[in-house]
């Protein structure tokens, strides 16, 4: 019997192992920068809706914006405000986990935004 084109099982099995590690791999990549991503957005609205408003009020709802995004490590919580030649910087440093299913793997991500104050 003679070979057709594409009748053998090798190329579908191929497609499904790397459908597979794509979703394995990327799914709780994402989920982390996602969060990342959220985090920094919550950032650059607090400092630019704080007109007026004093470092501790900032630094609350800070932590009322990562407390609504959720997941977030312990570090998340730690914003620091720097008021220094007329200008205003929040920024943070935390450092998260990617689960992948093999190695857990720790991603640092550090934030800073300023405005004018």
């Amino acid at each position: 019997m003679v070979m057709r084109r594409g009748s053998g099982s090798g190329g579908c099995l191929t497609l499904i192992a790397l459908a597979a590690a794509v979703i394995a791999f990327g799914v709780p990549a994402a989920k982390v920068y996602l969060r990342a991503y959220e985090y920094e957005d919550a950032m650059r609205q607090v400092i630019l809706y704080s007109k007026g408003e004093g470092d501790e009020g900032m630094q609350s709802r800070m932590r009322a914006s990562a407390d609504s995004i959720g997941e977030l490590p312990d570090g998340a919580y730690d914003i620091n405000v720097l008021r220094r030649d007329g200008m205003i910087r929040l920024s943070a440093t935390y450092t998260d986990t990617i689960m992948f299913p093999i190695v857990p793997r720790p991603v640092t991500h550090r934030f800073s935004v300023e405005r004018p104050e």
